[in-house]
């Protein structure tokens, strides 16, 4: 048949098929019975194909070859297609096709379809669902275009073996009825195995889940089992419950063998402008405390902990947002590891911050909780902190302003309390001279003043102290780039010289550092105009620096790249603002190199060498040498004792993971963290099988801490998990401590 041909009869079909509806709505409108609308809707069948032919007798459509069949989003293919006019039926056969709206496609040997391919009988029925999942089945009957009921039937995610089609798939859950509810999105199965590579392993009477196209829907979470020393056996059964389209919540009893229940709680709730959540844990529970030899034990108390976060937009320049971070004691965390690995310190802040074109502007509380077991200063809550920054358009000589203010208020039960106001203004202006200097000159001028209560003055804690300083300053700063291409690569070398003035001991003794403590000299302030961070401290006096950059670019992306520098002091006595890493006269060394000349590798070292005997001051080292079939990444960190003035002693680890990607579904990685000191050793092993495809994730995963203090111990973990995809996951787990 050409192709005019089979337009015609395609619509000529169409013609006829509309006719056939006709009469139908005409009829309902006369009765006038409830199913007038339904009529007056009803979608017109087009049909087309290689051979078309109408039996006036039996008011049928025959049409065969290449045949499809259009109900509005439906579309059937069949190798031959009877339409009962009468019935409103199709009867089709041989390599039938159906494809729904929802994106399912349906392959069947047979089907029996009435009102719009919507009810009837399939036989030999195969479906692919939107995510690949697939279904077979014996015989199945559809029910409303909404509900496909399966008799002997198999669902599956896995992928079937291109060499060997009739092999069974890693897994798949074979029952004697399976019915899946497109509208309600359920997959509900009778009598059902489980099987693995074919063989059964699990029976249940009854299982339901989601189908791929539900996003979340309101049951039970897979549970998890394990064993510890600590707690003996114990089972984590979550429950998610679905409240609607924007909250849910999570609640899981974690009950155990050893200790009293713990009950953790997740809430989420989402806006139009933003979203919070809410989670947190709690049990009654001894706790241990004090000398780790000799701990005190406190029976029967509450234990637990609390998060929260949430973020707004209010506008399209300002948001608003919170973090509440709490544990009812230092060391719950870290044995109810249940819930993750949250360091140190616990933050917790309140902000709102906006966004104006070069200008940014923000205010912040914070509060902190130390989850050390050493004694320590008192934490201080900051209430409240505000932040205002401006940086100008370029002028007409390419020069910006800058504007930088801020204000701080610091309370403690004991301990100094103050409050800070400082407004810094700038400006910087670039020149690039004809023969390829660039020169950057700048200059400020920084004021602040402090209000304070419990501060030293001279040996005496004192209330109501005024304290201030202005810090103007001025630098220049010089580099000159010299080029040279080759074949394939690209050599750069760049001098660098910089000059900072500003007058000498400008910082007030009665000014405590809050946010000036940790200062450490590294290639990535040496050239910064002050030095110290935060605004307790000024990085005063006058110096000079200089370096050198170099690098090697290739043209398919890889680079090593290499900077070395220094920095002189000119006022040789020593300053109110030295610190352990700002020397006076020459500082030590500071550089670092990068290597990586293509994707599988890739080497930063940093270092800082001591400028009297270039012994090492403080090195770090971060690698990523190999293809996955052999990749070794890791780091390593020394801090000579000398670094802090002696306030701390030698300081070395390495943390290194070697993985392997033995195949496209199997891995195995062994990983390890040391103490690299004199009286160090290790601080944690682990080791992994993984295998994972589309359907099936098995890892096997061991874990050894060797931290230990009151109420921690060492452990050791081991852990099965199995995932499913589209059902969950399995999961046990054995813990070991000593």
């Amino acid at each position: 048949m050409t192709g005019v041909t089979r337009c015609l009869a395609t619509l000529i079909v169409a013609a006829l098929v509309a006719m056939a509806c006709a009469p139908a709505a005409v009829a309902a409108r006369t009765d006038g019975q409830e199913v007038t609308k339904e009529a007056e809707n009803h979608e017109q069948a087009v049909i087309s194909a290689d051979e078309i032919s109408y039996d006036e007798s039996l008011n049928s459509v025959f049409a065969t070859g290449n045949v499809e069949v259009a109900y509005g989003e439906r579309i059937l293919l069949a190798d031959s297609v009877r339409y009962d006019r009468n019935q409103n039926s199709v009867v089709a056969s041989g390599n039938i096709v159906l494809l729904e709206p929802s994106g399912e496609v349906m392959f069947a040997e047979y089907v029996d379809l009435k009102d719009q391919l919507r009810n009837g009988i399939i036989e030999n029925m195969r479906i692919l669902l939107s995510d690949d999942s697939r279904f077979a089945a014996n015989g199945a009957r559809r029910v409303d275009g909404r509900k496909t009921i399966m008799r002997k039937a198999v669902f599956s995610p896995c992928k079937v073996c291109e060499e060997e089609p009739d092999r069974p798939p890693l897994w798949q859950l074979k029952a004697s009825t399976i019915i899946h509810d497109q509208d309600d999105r359920d997959i509900t199965y009778y009598n059902a195995w489980l099987e693995l590579f074919g063989v059964p392993v699990f029976y249940t009477p009854y299982l339901t889940h989601p189908d791929p196209t539900a996003e979340r829907r309101s049951g039970l979470l897979t549970p998890r089992a394990g064993s510890s020393t600590i707690f003996g056996g114990f089972l984590r059964v979550p429950l998610f419950l679905a409240f609607s389209e924007s909250i849910d919540m999570t609640v899981e009893p974690i009950i155990t063998a050893k200790e009293p229940p713990i009950l953790g709680l997740e809430y989420r709730q989402s806006f139009n402008n933003g979203l919070i959540k809410f989670s947190g844990s709690g049990t009654r529970a001894d706790r241990e405390s004090g000398d780790q030899l000799a701990p005190t034990i406190e029976q029967d108390v509450t234990r637990g902990h609390l998060f929260a976060e949430g973020g707004f937009d209010l506008d399209e320049n300002w948001r608003t947002g919170f973090d509440y971070r709490r544990a009812s004691d230092p060391t719950y965390l870290d044995r109810y590891d249940f819930f993750g690995d949250y360091g140190e310190t616990l933050e917790s802040k309140a902000f709102v911050e906006g966004f104006h074109g070069r200008t940014y502007s923000t205010g912040n509380t914070f509060g902190y909780q130390d989850l050390r077991l050493t004694d320590a200063e008192e934490e201080p809550v900051v209430l409240p902190s505000f932040d205002h920054n401006y940086l100008s358009e370029a002028d007409g000589q390419g020069g910006r302003w800058s504007v930088d203010a801020n204000f701080r208020s610091t309370l403690r039960d004991e301990g100094p309390n103050t409050r800070r106001l400082s407004v810094k203004g700038g400006y910087a202006i670039p020149f690039i001279s004809d023969y390829g200097l660039a020169t950057t000159v700048s200059a400020s001028v920084q004021a602040d003043g402090y209000h304070m209560d419990q501060v030293e003055v001279e040996g005496e804690n004192e209330n109501n102290v005024l304290a201030g300083r202005v810090i103007p300053r001025a630098a220049i700063e010089m580099r000159y780039p010299f080029v040279r291409g080759g074949q394939g690569i690209r050599q750069v070398i760049e001098p660098v010289a910089a000059f900072i003035a500003a007058p000498n001991n400008g910082n007030p003794a009665e000014i405590p550092e809050e946010d000036s403590v940790v200062v450490e000299l590294d290639d990535t302030n040496l050239f910064s105009e002050d030095q110290i961070p935060g605004l307790d401290r000024v990085d005063t006096g006058q110096r000079a620096v200089y370096g050198l950059k170099a690098g090697l670019y290739g043209d398919r992306g890889g680079r090593m790249t290499g900077f070395v520098g220094q920095s002189y002091r000119l006022d040789n006595e020593n300053r109110d603002g030295d610190t352990s890493d700002l020397h006076n006269g020459k500082s030590d060394y500071v550089g670092r190199l990068l290597i990586s000349p293509d994707k599988y590798m890739d080497l930063l070292y940093r270092f800082r060498l001591a400028e009297n005997d270039m012994k090492l001051m403080r090195g770090e080292t971060s690698v990523a040498l190999g293809p996955p079939s052999l990749r070794l990444t890791g780091d390593h960190i020394y801090i000579a004792a000398e670094a802090s003035n002696g306030l701390y002693p030698d300081r070395e680890e390495i943390n290194a993971d070697l993985s392997s990607q033995l195949t496209d579904y199997w891995s195995v990685g062994m990983n390890t963290r040391r103490d690299m000191t004199k009286d160090g050793g290790p601080l944690e092993h682990g080791a992994r099988i993984t295998y994972e495809d589309e359907c099936f994730r098995l890892a096997l995963i061991f874990r050894r801490d060797f931290t230990s203090s009151v109420d921690l111990e060492e452990e050791s973990v081991f852990s099965l998990e199995m995932v499913f995809k589209s059902l969950g996951n399995v999961s046990a787990e054995q813990k070991q401590s000593r």
